[in-house]
């Protein structure tokens, strides 16, 4: 207990050459207090704050996965608005041709993104390993395809952009400007909203894994992590 007066403190036991002195506070530590081991944190009780924190965060995510399938849902809708109008004005084959753009974009897309979260894995793997074991070999081998399928990938993004531009100038002929606007934002959006899809069940899942670990470490279900 502390005592005094005018600002200056003293404690209310004696202070003799044996005291003992905490280490952080400087202050003597109570005789009622020495030898009193401090009590170390339970890791368990660790463990239970981050799978809450955790399951906040997976909620969070799932709520936004739920708003983002909205929003694709309205671009869907937008995209066959513009392409029914398209299909009344222009010939067979460039209808034909639009309607194989729109599909090609969607490939190309989730391709680049496959590809690239695949190739992240691979590079996050093998830093992971020692220099010269045989996981590397195999991983190094598996990271040389990855970079040349992205490349031919990347090619074939190129591609589609060149048919964009032409399928745009069709477009262009037969709509009036209200619709062609409409008709680009569903294409830029269309490429928009599959990365964030993408982006976000990558998110979940490894959430999920973390969370599934977490909870096996805990015994609160059976091992498979």
């Amino acid at each position: 207990m502390l005592t005094g007066s005018r600002g200056v403190a003293r404690w209310s036991w004696s202070v003799g050459p044996s005291a003992v002195w905490h280490p952080c506070t400087h202050v003597p530590v109570p005789p009622s207090q020495q030898g009193v081991a401090p009590v170390a944190p339970d890791p368990s009780l660790r463990q239970l704050q981050l799978i809450e924190s955790l399951s906040r965060k997976l909620a969070v995510l799932r709520e936004a996965q739920r708003g983002l399938q909205e929003d694709i849902s309205a671009n869907g809708a937008l995209g066959e608005d513009v392409a029914a109008r398209l299909q009344a004005l222009c010939t067979p084959g460039e209808f034909d041709k639009y309607r194989l753009f729109v599909g090609d974009l969607d490939k190309v897309v989730n391709l680049l993104l496959s590809l690239s979260g695949r190739l992240a894995r691979v590079e996050t793997a093998l830093g992971s390993l020692g220099p010269h074991s045989y996981p590397q070999v195999a991983l190094r081998e598996k990271q040389r395809l990855l970079v040349a399928q992205l490349e031919d990938a990347k090619e074939l993004k190129e591609h589609v952009g060149r048919r964009e531009e032409a399928v745009g100038a069709m477009v262009a002929r037969y709509l009036p400007a209200e619709h062609l606007q409409d008709y680009q934002h569903f294409v830029k959006m269309k490429s928009a909203l599959i990365a964030e899809q993408r982006e976000l069940e990558e998110k979940i899942k490894l959430g999920q894994e973390q969370l599934r670990c977490l909870r096996e470490s805990l015994g609160q279900v059976p091992k498979g992590c």
